[in-house]
């Protein structure tokens, strides 16, 4: 069995989702013990919450290339024909929670850490709640954002050994909007706060429609989630709803969403009288012709999720990025997750090879 595929088995047998009773300290904790002892780098925690921490390897020296993973997953769904933390090999296959996302990258990055041929001026960050709500990297971008100044940053958080040179932006809000009860009898009377929903998000997803960009594709706005109304006999005076959108362009921010939907709703006679920001962050893209030197195939990322290797790529001034992994991004976050062995075999040398070259 090869190093690789025996210490990915072991990451996937220690549960790192976070609810009430898991979260990433005992992963983290392997993860801190087994570098302490394998690597010449310096080997530190960063304390982020309620006893949870971030790794830091390598940090005693100036940093050229920093390269980044997350050590949680999310939790375990319905339909699993194994036991997800019991790492299952079939037809050259590697099944459990997090064999794509992330835990064969994080084993790939404690291997390359480990080993002795490693460039000087590397360094690695091993993170937690990316999955979550980012405690993890805003604590780290808390702590060196203005310390280190990496010219390139590779996250392990990618798949199918295809390098990914940027993403999407994520947007969530959560609104209230206000319209005029009246019996339901009589709906002229009143302003349906549903209605207005309805119609000010369509006129809003018009707008996004046409905002573009070659390779990352559309921006997609998404109606996550609506409440209103309270009874069949009453035209509803408020409508609470939540959008999350995926912003290809810079251009486009929660401020933006916010000023758009509020003209929109005005325009429907309903009032936006409530609203919170969850999440407003930007795209992210490094031009193809700085990475063409590495020599891989690039993924298409027109549809993209977000990846918070973007707030790096913001807060260190827009170095050279990219994602790199082995997994089958299908498999990502589902039931009977899975990576190829094969797969995952070539990855530590495709990542040692990066960092030689960029």
């Amino acid at each position: 069995m090869t190093k690789i595929l025996e210490l990915t088995q072991k990451l996937i047998s220690i549960p790192s989702w976070v609810d009430e009773q898991i979260n990433e300290v005992k992963i983290g904790e392997f993860i801190f013990e087994y570098l302490r002892n394998n690597t010449r780098l310096s080997v530190e925690k960063e304390m982020v919450v309620d006893g949870r921490f971030n790794i830091l390897v390598g940090f005693s020296q100036d940093i050229k290339t920093l390269v980044m993973g997350h050590i949680d997953t999310v939790g375990i769904n319905d339909n699993w024909e194994t036991n997800p933390i019991v790492p299952i090999i079939k037809n050259g296959k590697l099944y459990g929670r997090g064999t794509t996302d992330m835990k064969s990258g994080l084993a790939a990055m404690i291997l390359t850490a480990a080993d002795k041929n490693l460039p000087k001026n590397i360094a690695f960050l091993f993170y937690i709640d990316e999955e979550y709500n980012f405690a993890g990297i805003k604590k780290f971008m808390l702590d060196y954002g203005s310390k280190i100044k990496p010219t390139s940053i590779i996250s392990l958080d990618g798949s199918e050994l295809n390098i990914a040179n940027g993403c999407r932006g994520l947007i969530e809000i959560s609104a209230t909007i206000t319209g005029k009860s009246c019996h339901a009898s009589r709906p002229e009377n009143g302003v349906n706060a549903l209605e207005v929903t309805f119609k000010s998000v369509e006129k809003l997803k018009k707008y996004l429609k046409n905002i573009y960009d070659s390779e990352l594709g559309n921006t997609p706005l998404n109606l996550a989630s609506i409440t209103g109304g309270q009874a069949a006999n009453v035209v509803p005076d408020t409508c609470q709803f939540i959008l999350d959108i995926r912003p290809s362009s810079p251009k486009i921010n929660a401020k933006l969403i916010v000023n758009q939907l509020e003209k929109y709703v005005k325009k429907f006679g309903g009032k936006l009288t409530n609203y919170q920001i969850k999440f407003d962050f930007g795209s992210w893209l490094t031009p193809k012709s700085n990475l063409e030197k590495l020599g891989l195939n690039f993924k298409n990322i027109s549809s993209s999720g977000y990846m918070d290797t973007q707030m790096l790529w913001i807060i260190f001034d827009k170095p050279n990025c990219l994602t790199i992994g082995a997994g089958a991004q299908s498999t990502a976050h589902s039931s009977n997750e899975y990576i190829e062995i094969e797969k995952l075999e070539k990855l530590p040398k495709i990542l040692f090879d990066i960092i030689q070259k960029i």
